[in-house]
């Protein structure tokens, strides 16, 4: 009976190290790269990688000022052809994902940066 109680509690302690894991996403660095989606069109981001329409959605102008968050974007202003760019958001339980999405001589709609970030970073 006691051998049973102590694996009941070492699945107990488990089960609570995975869910505290996954919560506070230990894995992950606060925000990282996406490299994978990089240089890739909008829709392929949209159909395939994310595999849903975005959570919020706008546009930067590149010539104008912007904030911290769409800041980084400005490294890429060389291969814009137009000073639009769509900033894209998908929402997770942890975690958010961010694609910017530009016209460039190779293709409309390519993503010029892509980063996701935990849900409590502030920019």
């Amino acid at each position: 009976m006691r051998h049973k109680g102590l694996i009941l509690l070492l699945i107990t302690i488990f089960l609570f190290a995975i869910v505290l894991v996954w919560y506070f996403d230990l894995f992950n660095k606060s925000v990282e790269p996406i490299d994978s989606l990089k240089g890739k069109n909008y829709n392929y981001a949209r159909t395939k990688y994310f595999k849903k329409e975005a959570d919020n959605h706008y546009t930067i102008n590149v010539n104008h000022i912007l904030n911290e968050f769409d800041g980084g974007i400005l490294t890429n202003k060389k291969i814009l052809s137009d000073s639009i760019v769509h900033v894209y958001t998908w929402y997770y339980f942890t975690h958010k994902k961010t694609i910017w999405v530009g016209t460039t001589a190779k293709m409309n709609n390519q993503i010029l940066d892509a980063i996701r970030y935990k849900n409590s970073v502030q920019f």
